[in-house]
Parts: C-alpha cells; structure tokens; sequence
C-alpha cells in the first residue's frame, strides 16, 4: 500500500540503507522511530526478512554502514557510521525476528506476517497501524519494563489505535490467555503505571510457561555468548591499537578519551608512558639499575594490558608509545639505556593508527603551564621529524579546537576500523594490514640502528 504523506527528512546514510534494502527486492519495514530519523538519537530499528540475511553484510556495507559483530543478542545484527559533520554515531539494530525480552528470549512467529501487512509512508516501509500499536506496547511492557516519560504519549497513542482483532493482539492471548489484549490496552488508556512491574512480570511467567525449556535455554545461550563474544568473533573483528604522541599540552589524553565515546566497540585507555613520576621514584633511582627496571616494568604492565583488551575485541587507545624512546636526549647512550629503548619495542604493541598531534609551542605551554615555550618548540619539531621516519603515522594539528580533533581522529580511527574488522574482510585486506605492522616496526629497526 502506498503512503501520500509528506516524507520525513533522513540523515543522508539512513537514506542510502533505505534505497540499498529497497533494491534488494525482499521486504523490510522500520520497526519504530519514524520520526526522529533526521538526526537520530537512539537505535533505528528495522525488520528484515530472513531471506535477506546472506546479503546484508554487503548489501548495507555498500550503503556505508558497517557491521559490528555481537553473539548473544539473538537475531540482532548492529550496523554503525560515523558523521564527522555532525559528530554523530548512527546505529542500526536489524532484526529479522520479532522477539521479545532482553535477551530475546520469548520468539514469536509474527515477522513473516508483518512484513506482508506493512505500508509504504514516502521512502519507508512501516509496519501496518495496528501492527505498530501493539509492536510498541509490547516492546514497552516486555522489553522496558516501564513507559518511560517520553513514551507515555506514544503509548497512549498506540493503546488508542490498538485492536483485540489484530494478529499480534490473538497471539498474545494464545501466550497468556483470553482477555490479555483487552485488558493490557485499558490499562494503558487508564494512565495509572503504577502496576506495570507486576503485570510485566506476571505477563513474562505466561511467556515463559509457555515454553519453558527453550526461553530459558534462550536466555541462558545468549547470556554466555555475550560472555566469549571475543573468543568466537572472527580474527578480523578483533580489537583495534590506536596511539597519540606529542609533547605535553598536545592534547593526547583528552584526545584519546574523547575518542572512545560512542565508539561502536568498548574503548580502554593504556598509558604506555616510561617516564612518569611515581611514589618510589627517589627510592628507586638510588638503587643500581632501578630506573631501568622501573621503566621496564611499566612497559611490560602496559603491553600486557593493551594485548589482553586488544584480544577482548575493545579499541585500546594508548598514551604515549615506545617509539618516545627514539626522540633526542629521551635516553642516554648507556648500556642501561640502549637496553631500556631496545626492550620498549620487544614489549610494546604496534598500534594500528599513529596519531602525532602538533601545535605551536606557546599554545601548548597556555593549556599546561608546564616547561618552556621553547623547550615545548624543541619537542614539537623532534616529534615531526620522528613522524616523517615512522610508516603510517599521521600528524593533526592540534592548534585546532579540540572538538575538531576529536571529530577528526575518530573518523580515522573508524575508517581504520572498519577496513580490516568487517565480518567479511578479505584475506587481503589482512594481508595488508601486516604488511602495514610490518613496514612500521622495520623502518623502527632502521632507526634503531
């Protein structure tokens, strides 16, 4: 059925999915969301059908979104891209099931039968009226366990379109008996919330009833595939190394924590640095080669800590790297030195993305207080005439506001990401990718030498 109301705006890559599922020829629907898809602020939602699932990868990778591998979440399949523009994540959640419970454990036969009934609003399909109403309600009830403040108008809306008639409406009554519909919809035109936990919950004991075995089943597999979701994800959906250099003021640490807001993996900070102050420090340094154990001791805990979190699938974003060794005057000509700089590069990773942030001198003193204008003018130029002899790397500057930076460093870090970590990757996208890590730690050894 054809909609004549006026299409709502898109944000230009949901617009480019809608046309990509479109051409495929098999139907789809938007789940919920239709009218905050301009600049969307949650998950889009979207129904598939099942016969579609062997070309979705490709299908919405061409579109411009990338697949973020996740066991345990049932028939979910997370799709995400980075606007630098508006410094926003858009997240895709396509499911090609309806199911209920936050671990999807209560499945439903209703998929196929909505995506038969759905209708076409401008350039989206949408679940037909009735369908919707009660899609919703139950996705309140069942899934949320509350209707939050924002929903409650939505909720009033659906419980006044919804139908004891509708197929949704008859399946649940199978589930938990006569009546159910029209009383989950007075209560909801009534207003009073206050009882929802109990009816929830005693709306969940039928569910479960019904088939006991397989939604606990459900819940439980589910559950411990989110546990070793690392372990059975693909190589190519392993973690990710990303490192920042530059003086102090630069902006690494700010830098690397704003990084890893929204990104669509986990992100943890590793501070790889071999010279910071400690509380033993002036113990230590009175003790025969006890800054070189010191120093080797925290390049050890911070390349186990990066290789533990990069195998854990997360976006490890290190602070300062061992390649800090290789400036000017950073370590002496002594035996203890030359062994100090040759263990930092035995222990340390190879991040995939070398960020070296550069700013003038008297901008970075203004941000720290710390050093000279000059002494800071002496580092800055050390750290880009490094960047120029390591492969890969890639200088900012970081004269810019930091929210630029921000937007432009995660757009490299995703761009990087989503290169090599994509669910069919090639293997030489893998091959390249070594011969990247490859390249780096050779024309380290060059200057090594």
């Amino acid at each position: 059925m054809e909609g004549t109301a006026k299409a709502a705006p898109l944000h230009p890559a949901l617009a480019k999915v809608f046309e990509a599922l479109d051409r495929s020829g098999f139907p789809w629907l938007l789940l919920r969301g239709q009218d905050d898809l301009a600049q969307p602020q949650g998950d889009v939602d979207i129904l598939v059908s099942e016969d579609m699932l062997p070309r979705l990868d490709g299908l919405l990778r061409e579109a411009g979104v990338h697949r973020v591998v996740a066991p345990g979440h049932g028939s979910h399949r997370f799709y995400f891209s980075f606007d630098p523009g508006q410094d926003a994540w858009v997240k895709i959640d396509v499911v090609s099931q309806v199911a209920f419970g936050r671990a999807q454990q209560w499945p439903t036969p209703l998929a196929a039968s909505c995506l038969r009934r759905r209708a076409r609003q401008g350039s989206l399909w949408l679940p037909d009226e009735n369908d919707q109403a009660w899609l919703e309600l139950l996705h309140l009830l069942l899934d949320k366990d509350e209707i939050p403040c924002g929903r409650a108008e939505a909720a009033l809306f659906a419980a006044a379109v919804a139908t004891v008639k509708n197929p949704v409406a008859m399946f649940l009554e199978e589930v938990a008996g006569p009546r159910t519909a029209a009383w989950l919809v007075d209560w909801v035109r009534a207003g009073n919330p206050s009882d929802l936990p109990e009816y929830a919950a005693r709306l969940r004991d039928h569910w479960t009833r019904k088939a006991p075995a397989r939604a606990r089943l459900r819940r439980g597999t589910n559950k411990v595939l989110r546990l070793v979701s690392p372990v059975l994800k693909d190589r190519c959906a392993k973690g990710m190394m990303m490192a920042v250099m530059g003086p102090d003021g630069a902006g690494k640490t700010s830098l690397l924590q704003g990084v890893g807001v929204g990104f669509p993996v986990p992100a943890k900070y590793v501070y790889m640095g071999m010279w910071a102050a400690g509380p033993w420090d002036n113990w230590l340094h009175r003790v025969p080669g006890g800054r070189t154990g010191q120093k080797v001791l925290r390049l050890l805990r911070g390349g186990v800590m990066a290789r533990y979190q990069f195998l854990r699938g997360r976006l490890v974003l290190l602070d300062r790297v061992a390649y800090d060794a290789l400036l000017p005057g950073s370590i002496d000509n002594t035996v203890g030195g030359r062994l100090t700089r040759n263990l930092a590069f035995a222990l340390a990773p190879v991040p995939e993305v070398l960020l070296v942030l550069d700013a003038p001198g008297e901008v970075m003193f203004a941000r720290k207080g710390e050093h000279s204008v000059d002494v800071l003018e002496t580092w800055r130029k050390a750290y880009l005439e490094l960047a120029e002899q390591l492969p890969g790397s890639k200088v900012l500057d970081a004269s810019a506001p930091q929210e630029q930076v921000r937007r432009l460093a995660t757009d490299i870090a995703w761009r990087c990401f989503i290169g090599d970590h994509s669910p069919s990757a090639s293997k030489k996208a893998l091959t390249e990718r070594g011969a990247n890590v490859a390249e780096q730690q050779a024309g380290v050894t060059e200057l090594l030498l």
